[in-house]
């Protein structure tokens, strides 16, 4: 098998791969509504009611992290300002014999 239909088929099987997926992660949205007429018809939902449901989530979750970042927060430690006066260094003194 040559590079050219090695990339061919690795095309091929991520196009097949996509689309399964796809259908399978669709199919549960079609579980939305009832599959037969016995089944009474769901209530409309409204814009609020849609906004709650795919927004709320995130918008929720942005505020946990958010709230745990400013409680966990801590203050860094800032040392004084350096001095400028000169000190001498401990054991700089002259040795005497």
């Amino acid at each position: 098998m040559n590079a050219p239909a090695r990339v061919a088929a690795a095309a091929v099987v991520t196009v097949i791969a996509t689309a399964l997926t796809l259908a399978t992660s669709a199919a549960s949205a079609w579980a939305d509504s009832p599959a037969s007429e016995a089944w009474p018809a769901a209530p409309e939902r409204s814009f609020l009611d849609n906004a709650l449901l795919f927004g709320g989530g995130t918008v929720g979750l942005f505020v946990i992290v958010a709230l745990f970042g400013l409680l966990t927060a801590r203050n860094n430690y800032v040392p004084p300002a350096p001095s400028t006066d000169l000190e001498r260094a401990p054991g700089s003194d002259a040795v005497h014999h």
